[in-house]
């Protein structure tokens, strides 16, 4: 008696999931001002979750969302103090010149006692043990000099390092678009597990998503030409077709197909509802039936 009760309401199921399906794929296609065409919504064509290399402390909120922001703007900040420091630190061991300057002393003073015992010996004035500890002084001296030249390299290339990630710590605009939100606020901690700090659109297109059936997906090509109208702005815009999906949803039976709209007089918003329009050979719009 369970196993029938159970296959009663697993054929239900099954029945009410059909339904749906139908459901949904018929709501793609309705009748807008008497004309059949397939819906779908704008959105914008780039969404960016901007992250966080370095892990740290939100100090500050640089741009106010909604705010539109150029590529290299800077949107968040992190508490920097600490590496604001090391970098002082990095800057005054670059900028020391004691080190070299003791040992190019040295160098020469050694150069001076190696060139007299030279002279005392060519006049048997001098031994030859004095004048092989002169020459072996003049070697450390000279291997004294390059140490220091190759630690002044090393602090000054320290501090380049510390200098570029110090912009690390200034999160940028990746592109040119709009600040839409901010995922982090000040005194929450970023790090590797949760490295967003907010969210960037570009607006300056729009990317328009149709689920076309079956019976319209052969009058659709890539690059093709089509019309969108958008419905609330009661307007009819062109648009290149950018993505055409190679098989259909097991679900619904359709085909993804989207559309790229320039935007760049911010006249039609993201999330509005729109119908493609396009012709076919035989002449008819796609989603409208032929007579």
């Amino acid at each position: 008696m369970k196993s029938v009760v159970e296959l009663n309401v697993r054929s239900c199921l099954a029945s009410a999931i059909v339904l749906l399906t139908c459901v949904s794929t018929t709501a793609q296609t309705a009748k807008f001002h008497g004309v059949s065409a397939v819906q779908g919504f704008s959105q914008p064509a780039r969404i960016s979750d901007v992250a966080c290399q370095l892990s740290g402390v939100v100090s500050s909120l640089e741009v106010t969302p909604g705010s539109q922001v150029r590529q290299g703007e800077c949107l968040v900040r992190l508490d920097s103090s600490v590496h604001e420091r090391r970098l002082e630190q990095a800057r005054l061991a670059k900028e020391s010149q004691g080190e070299t300057r003791t040992a190019q002393a040295n160098l020469a003073a050694q150069r001076s006692r190696l060139d007299r015992l030279t002279a005392l010996r060519s006049r048997n004035h001098a031994t030859d043990t004095e004048l092989e500890m002169a020459r072996r002084d003049f070697e450390l001296a000279e291997a004294s000099l390059l140490r220091a030249q190759e630690n002044s390299l090393q602090f000054e290339a320290e501090y380049e390092r510390l200098l570029a990630e110090s912009q690390q710590y200034c999160i940028a605009a990746p592109f040119d678009g709009v600040l839409i939100e901010y995922q982090k606020q000040p005194g929450e901690y970023v790090g590797p597990v949760d490295p967003t700090v907010c969210v960037v659109a570009d607006l300056n297109q729009l990317s328009v998503d149709f689920l076309v059936p079956r019976s319209l997906r052969n009058t659709i090509k890539l690059e093709q030409t089509v019309k969108v109208f958008f419905v609330e702005a009661n307007r009819k815009v062109k648009g290149t077709v950018y993505f055409v999906s190679p098989f259909p949803h097991g679900e619904t039976g359709t085909y993804t197909v989207k559309v790229l709209i320039d935007n760049l007089d911010r006249s039609l918003n993201a999330g509005e509802r729109c119908t493609l329009e396009t012709e076919s050979s035989s002449g008819t719009t796609a989603g409208q039936s032929s007579p």
